[in-house]
């Protein structure tokens, strides 16, 4: 069994869209083993995007993440869990880039590039390996808000 981390960014919950993102992975058939509403501060964001540090658009995934590109810093956090479950959850996300998804994908439908934030609203963050899920996970949950 597999861990993944999702998500639902700042983007998605402005435009109403966190029911048919919920909706769209529950077709996975993935459990779903975490869920919580998450107010996301500037130094999570951060951590939670450590590994990118040191690229031009760090500082953009931040202001993404805590909502200050939509007024809403919102974020909904979700773990599911299953055979192949990162692999899963990251082909029905699509790729990075809205523009480069599969017209099918999450980001495909929903994600676009806002230029006059220069941010990349791609909808959903999905963890994209087994050791970026299990810091990813254990940053935003409890072992105790996980079902087992």
């Amino acid at each position: 069994m597999e861990r993944t981390l999702v998500l639902i960014k700042p983007d998605a919950m402005v435009k109403g869209l966190a029911g048919e993102v919920i909706s769209e992975l529950d077709r996975t058939n993935l459990k779903m083993v975490g869920i919580k509403l998450v107010n996301v501060k500037k130094e999570f964001a951060e951590n939670h995007y450590e590994e990118h540090r040191e690229k031009p658009f760090f500082d953009k995934l931040v202001k993404h993440l805590t909502g200050e590109f939509h007024k809403n810093v919102n974020v909904i956090a979700i773990v599911y869990e299953g055979e192949d479950a990162i692999s899963r959850i990251r082909e029905k996300s699509g790729k990075t880039f809205p523009d480069d998804a599969d017209f099918c994908s999450l980001r495909g439908k929903y994600g676009r590039h806002n230029t006059k934030t220069d941010c990349v609203e791609n909808v959903i963050h999905a963890s994209d390996s087994p050791e970026s899920a299990k810091r990813e996970i254990s940053m935003w949950f409890s072992e105790e808000e996980l079902i087992k």
